[in-house]
């Protein structure tokens, strides 16, 4: 049994980690921490769970006598704190995404099951990246349109959401950096936040070099992302076909000329954090991709285009 610990863990990702692990039949969580929930049942928040845990102080030498440990912290917090620990580690925030392993498990699934330190990509890049990485030799420049639910922002959300649409961080979102780094081509990419607390949808304008017809470009997406949680199809997605699920649907791959439209669709409290990150630890313990994932609270029982869940 793998022994799990969460910081950060009464966060939205926390304790969405919680709520997917307590399904995982081979780890266990033995350490919750959260400072300002220290003392409290995990189960205070989370009830319709089973824990006996209570939220406790960090401490790194309870953590160092786990296997793994998640951070679900705010960024600039978690480029102290890891390397302070000795087990392995799953950075949820921004901190090591320049300089450790990229958590993305479709591209980079190899280097994950070597790693001790994975950086889990950012929402958005997670949702821009999936949608054109296949078509990066052909790419000119791409224009990403993302649209996310109002918790993408934490607990504590900045932005007057009700009621509202709005573009936001235009040129200085903190995920263009990963973003430039994955991707290698020109880009330009505006976040927008909407009155939904869950979902980020990507719109990519992606201008090619050459003509190419719709039906290769959506075949060789079929291809690329063959068993993996990304599921292309000629359908549109919409955020409501993966709620609650860690799959990124991506589909419209409508052309006109050298220029194509392709959305995606995730979870951004799933494939855009929790269950991504699973997905990961159970990559670098030599598991199923999909260990803890296919459970109640992982919505697998709807079809995209055909395709099985």
């Amino acid at each position: 049994m793998i022994k799990v610990g969460i910081v950060g863990a009464a966060g939205n990702a926390g304790l969405m980690l919680l709520k997917l692990l307590e399904g995982h039949k081979k780890a266990s969580v033995e350490l919750a921490c959260d400072i300002h929930n220290a003392g409290k049942k995990v189960t205070a928040l989370l009830p319709n769970t089973n824990y006996g845990l209570k939220f406790s102080k960090l401490s790194t030498k309870e953590l160092n006598k786990l296997d793994v440990t998640f951070l679900a912290l705010p960024h600039g917090i978690a480029k102290y704190l890891a390397p302070q620990l000795k087990c392995k580690v799953i950075d949820l925030s921004a901190d090591h995404r320049m300089t450790n392993t990229y958590g993305l498990p479709e591209l980079f699934k190899k280097q994950i099951k070597e790693s001790n330190l994975i950086a889990n990509p950012g929402c958005y890049a997670t949702a821009c990246i999936l949608a054109s990485y296949p078509l990066r030799g052909l790419l000119k420049e791409a224009v990403f349109n993302g649209i996310s639910g109002y918790s993408g922002g934490g607990k504590n959300p900045k932005y007057d959401f009700e009621e509202n649409i709005m573009a936001y961080k235009l040129t200085s979102h903190h995920q263009l950096k990963e973003l430039s780094k994955i991707l290698g081509f020109d880009f330009s990419f505006t976040p927008h936040v909407v009155n939904s607390y869950k979902g980020i949808l990507c719109t990519a304008h992606l201008s090619l070099k050459e003509e190419v017809d719709a039906k290769t470009i959506l075949k060789e997406y079929k291809k690329f992302y063959k068993e993996t949680f990304t599921k292309p199809g000629k359908k549109i997605p919409c955020t409501k076909d993966v709620i609650e699920t860690p799959y990124c649907n991506i589909g419209g791959f409508e052309t006109t000329g050298k220029h194509i439209i392709i959305v995606s669709a995730i979870d951004n409290l799933m494939k855009g954090a929790a269950s991504q990150a699973i997905e990961n630890m159970n990559l670098m313990f030599g598991l199923n991709r999909k260990e803890g994932l296919k459970q109640p609270g992982c919505n697998f029982g709807k079809t995209y285009k055909g395709v099985k869940k």
